[in-house]
């Protein structure tokens, strides 16, 4: 395993500590991308532990399989985290002892595979993480009716200009198709105020970008859906570790974690319990974990990081 054509992965310290990896463990990480976690986690259960790592992305697994190659616990798959039953299932493992995700874009992701992940990149309007799927950025932004890419702008990306992008994409595309990140870049900036197209709520298009791609990949019922069928896979003391990047992903696994710790959900005002929720899982950050600014500042794109850990009773 040639280490040094990893890249550097986010909190990855941190990680280590939460997740908790022991040699002889049985791990799942459902975000391969450049494999710089599944390395640490790989070496921290050796020699033999068994490491499950997945993505929907068949080049993340191609370029893992080269260097691994020369790892036989390391089990390799191409699909989704939401389908983590069936993928342990696959290998022969019925529980794990461990389950992470890593929600950010990897470097393979938005410099090399020339999807329009990137904003800042001139290329085709795709952003598929699975090649296979049949919708597309492209279909999005050129076939979705006007009010559906407004609750798209808003819902996804919570972006406030959202209705004013909305209109002028499909006032745009009357007289011909937007095909790649250049062409809605221009129609994104056109729709925004110019006092505030480079404030500093970043760039123009960064919400637009992510709101599309959270739809193209059904990112938040994915997220949603992992977190709790990979619960039930794992085993007791097991724990689960999940970084995320934007509000609308962390909103999710706080909640769901919070469910797990049996947070009541009686209507305020009852003099008793009546929900029957029950404590599956102890929280093990009681708040939030955020990089450090060294490291915000040896790699950007730490910068919005959130990390957040259950353990579970």
């Amino acid at each position: 395993m040639k280490t040094e054509q990893i890249h550097i992965p986010v909190l990855l310290k941190e990680v280590l500590e939460y997740l908790n990896p022991k040699p002889g463990n049985t791990v799942f990480d459902g975000t391969l991308g450049g494999a710089g976690h599944t390395a640490a986690i790989f070496e921290a259960i050796a020699p033999t532990g068994r490491l499950i790592a997945v993505d929907y992305d068949s080049q993340a697994v191609s370029t893992a399989a080269i260097l691994f190659k020369d790892c036989s616990n390391i089990f390799l798959s191409k699909g989704n985290f939401s389908d983590v039953a069936d993928i342990i299932n696959k290998f022969g493992f019925k529980n794990i002892d461990g389950f992470f995700l890593d929600l950010g874009l990897s470097s393979i992701q938005i410099d090399k595979s020339g999807r329009g992940f990137s904003y800042i990149r001139d290329e085709r309007l795709d952003m598929r993480m699975d090649e296979n799927n049949p919708l597309t950025a492209f279909k999005v932004i050129n076939e979705y009716d006007e009010e559906k890419l407004r609750k798209i702008f808003f819902g996804f990306g919570e972006e406030k200009y959202g209705g004013r992008i909305a209109g002028r994409i499909v006032l745009c595309r009357r007289n011909k198709s937007i095909e790649t990140t250049v062409q809605l870049n221009e129609i994104i900036e056109s729709a925004i105020p110019a006092k505030e197209r480079f404030s500093k709520r970043g760039h123009p298009s960064k919400r637009i970008f992510q709101a599309v791609r959270i739809e193209v990949n059904r990112e938040l019922e994915n997220l949603s859906k992992a977190i709790n069928d990979g619960f039930e896979v794992l085993n007791k003391g097991g724990r689960m570790v999940i970084i995320s990047y934007h509000s609308l992903e962390d909103r999710i696994v706080k909640n769901k974690f919070l469910d797990l710790n049996g947070k009541c959900t009686c209507p305020p005002g009852l003099p008793v319990c009546i929900c029957g929720v029950k404590k599956r899982a102890e929280i093990i950050t009681k708040k939030v974990v955020t990089p450090t600014a060294h490291e915000i500042s040896e790699n950007k794109r730490a910068s919005s990081a959130k990390l957040r850990a259950i353990e579970k009773l």
